[in-house]
């Protein structure tokens, strides 16, 4: 699966989006998700070919893909979060364990 979530865990998100409990505490054992991939993307195009690539290679089930992309078509990429720019993590969690 996609990250560290089990296939009903990443249809809730796909379902309700966004949330800040949805950021990891730590990177320690963190796996990046669809809805991180997502987050970086610039356009809806980019967004899809990141899940076709996920389901291709088994890491996205056919069933979430297809909820994830009717939801962007929807609501628009920022449906699930904010768009992760360059050094994001670094910013976010290099600075927390100063």
């Amino acid at each position: 699966m996609s990250g560290n979530l089990s296939e009903e865990e990443l249809m809730e998100i796909a379902l309700e989006g966004y949330s800040e409990k949805l950021e990891p505490k730590s990177l320690k054992g963190y796996a990046p998700n669809i809805f991180d991939y997502i987050r970086r993307c610039e356009n809806i195009d980019e967004a899809f070919q990141i899940i076709d690539f996920l389901v291709s290679r088994g890491e996205l089930s056919q069933r979430v893909a297809q909820v994830v992309k009717k939801t962007i078509k929807e609501k628009g990429l920022r449906f699930y979060g904010p768009k992760k720019e360059a050094g994001y993590y670094v910013e976010k969690y290099m600075r927390e364990e100063d």
